[in-house]
């Protein structure tokens, strides 16, 4: 058989000659700015990697048999408050797919029999039942008698779920001591099980990078290892009896590089605690971040909620919990439930996800992120560990002065849309049908920081302006020109207006010829605000006589559409009282329209 070389007989390229014909692209364009991004951590993503600047890279091929004959396991969250409601509710999501539940507790925590009434049917040996975080040792002793009253000690994979640690996260407490020795006496008896969680989920919802919710969860996990061999716990049975439930977000290759350098930053403190590579598996719960959710425009969370799966299982999650798409709404109906699992069912059943080891090795760019993340988080833990531990972190306030810190820089990428929000901060629908559920009490502890958020509280103020008048607020378009000059710019404003619940009006037909007739229609239209849209020749000729014809007619603000460049003293003096453009913070913008409108 002829084999055939495609490209043989062309030079192998180096990496000069490939920047070489970039900056002929570029004419002149500085690389760094249009092709060098960088995460939230600070770590850039270039356009090209190659196999010298990762090495041989690491292969993770640490994967269960299980896994990749199964899948990895299809973990769902149900509300535990009414224990005999829920069992139905378990056991239909246990015939569609679910293959493990976990339970949020109800008003008075977990006792025995409430356990034995919310799982009733369900075969824990098939199905493990995980308690959500918590620091309650009674629900733990409770889940723990359970299965040793069904006679699945030895086979289920269930989560007792103590973290106490993490409780201060959610806006409670607890004695790290007094829950490990609960969790150290009750391991022996649940030998494929976890009695600990390590959960950081509210560290990322809180606006944690990826960087640091590593490196709080290395930290948490280490104190826990600490404890369970005061405990009487050896470093291996306590290493195998902890569970770590971790965000995943709509990044798909960060947050694929997170849970890899998750399980090599597990490795290394397991190295120095003397645990054999053949009994170190990091069992890894990933969650859908409810921080990418939003309340406008749901459907969309179904997209973010499938980047996010498919990247909890590749890089290499055990079990994945996809919250429902209108999680950030209230309570989930069945629909949404149904998507929610058959979302992973696709990933694992159809396009068979599963069924290779690490199958992001080998991807230069992802090793390298890899790489560099597990370098930034291991920094991170180290000042932890050096500053007295992450119980002294959490108490002295540092970790949520990171936090603070990363909301803020987290919202000025928002405000300007380098993090567009589909469907809210970006191409937003004003006549979109409302979606409602039944209303949940609000979390306690470290806030759950929804992107979304700053945006919707626009919506929602533009919205109760439109029930109390009848009317939606509204701002003229003072286009100039014909409607193929000013519908670039015209559609953009319509768009950014919408992202703040105003509606544009004039943008839709041909604009004025002149600034008297810019003026007209501006008192016709009875609106307070003008936004000038036309193209750059159009501004040169007329849009400072139109700015000052529109100031003269009462407009409270005047704005342009566009960048104005040479013209923007011209343009001050004339009236503009500001320049809408990309890269312009549209929260800022339209917070202060609002109090121009009165919203």
């Amino acid at each position: 058989m002829t084999e055939l070389g495609l490209g043989a007989e062309f030079p192998t390229p180096d990496r000069d000659e490939w920047r070489a014909a970039v900056d002929k692209v570029l004419r002149g364009k500085p690389f760094d700015k249009v092709l060098v991004s960088t995460t939230r951590d600070g770590l850039d993503i270039q356009p090209l990697y190659t196999a010298d600047e990762v090495g041989a890279g690491v292969a993770l091929v640490d994967a269960d048999p299980e896994r990749l004959e199964r899948g990895w396991d299809v973990r769902q969250v149900h509300d535990g408050s009414d224990p005999s409601s829920c069992a139905a509710a378990v056991l239909a999501e246990l015939e569609r797919g679910v293959t493990s539940i976990e339970l949020t507790p109800p008003a008075g925590g977990w006792t025995l029999d409430a356990l034995r009434a919310a799982t009733e049917g369900v075969l824990l040996d098939l199905a493990p039942i995980v308690l959500a975080p918590h620091a309650d040792r009674d629900a733990a002793r409770a889940l723990h008698a359970l299965v040793a009253e069904r006679g699945d000690a030895e086979t289920t994979g269930s989560w007792l779920g103590l973290d106490p640690i993490g409780e201060v996260s959610r806006g409670g407490g607890a004695a790290v001591d007094d829950c490990m020795a609960v969790a150290a006496e009750l391991a022996p008896g649940l030998p494929k099980g976890r009695t600990v969680t390590v959960d950081s989920t509210r560290y990322g919802d809180a606006g944690a990078t990826e960087a640091q919710e590593l490196a709080w969860s290395l930290a948490t996990g280490v104190e826990y290892l600490r404890a369970l061999e005061r405990a009487g716990l050896p470093p291996a049975a306590a290493a195998a009896t902890i569970g770590f439930r971790m965000t995943a977000g709509a990044d798909q290759f960060v947050t694929i590089a997170a849970l890899r350098a998750a399980r090599r930053l597990w490795q290394r403190v397991l190295d120095a605690c003397g645990v054999p590579a053949d009994g170190s598996h990091q069992e890894i719960q990933a969650v859908t971040s409810r921080a990418m959710y939003s309340r406008r425009d749901p459907w969309v969370n179904m997209l973010r909620a499938t980047t996010a799966s498919l990247a909890a299982g590749v890089g290499g999650a055990d079990a994945v919990t996809v919250l429902p798409f209108d999680d950030a709404l209230g309570a989930p109906d069945g629909f949404s439930r149904r998507v929610a699992r058959n979302t992973q069912l696709l990933l694992i059943e159809e396009s068979h996800l599963a069924l290779v080891v690490d199958p992001a090795a080998g991807s230069w760019y992802v090793e390298s992120m890899t790489d560099r993340l597990a370098h930034s988080a291991w920094e991170i833990f180290q000042a932890v560990e050096a500053a007295g531990g992450i119980e002294a972190a959490l108490a002295d306030g540092s970790i949520v002065a990171e936090l603070e810190q990363g909301w803020d820089d987290r919202l000025a990428a928002l405000g300007t849309r380098r993090t567009p929000i589909t469907g809210v901060s970006e191409f937003p629908d004003l006549g979109e049908a409302p979606v409602e559920r039944p209303a949940r009490a609000d979390q306690a502890g470290f806030p759950v920081r929804r992107l979304a958020a700053p945006f919707e509280a626009l919506r929602d103020a533009a919205d109760r302006a439109l029930a109390g008048s009848g009317t939606r607020p509204t701002v003229h378009l003072a286009a100039l020109g014909e409607l193929a000059t000013h519908t670039a710019r015209s559609t953009w404003i319509t768009n950014f207006l919408a992202v703040g619940g105003i509606a544009a009006e004039g943008g839709d037909i041909d604009g004025s010829a002149s600034p008297i007739e810019a003026e007209a229609r501006f008192v016709a239209s009875g609106a307070t605000v003008a936004v000038i849209c036309s193209s750059d020749g159009v501004y040169a000729e007329r849009a400072a006589a139109t700015a000052t014809a529109l100031k003269e007619a009462g407009a409270v603000r005047v704005v342009l559409a566009g960048a104005p460049g040479e013209l923007r003293d011209e343009l001050r003096a004339a009236g503009v009282d500001e320049f809408w453009h990309v890269g312009v913070d549209v929260l800022d913008a339209l917070t202060r329209l609002h109090a121009d409108l009165g919203i």
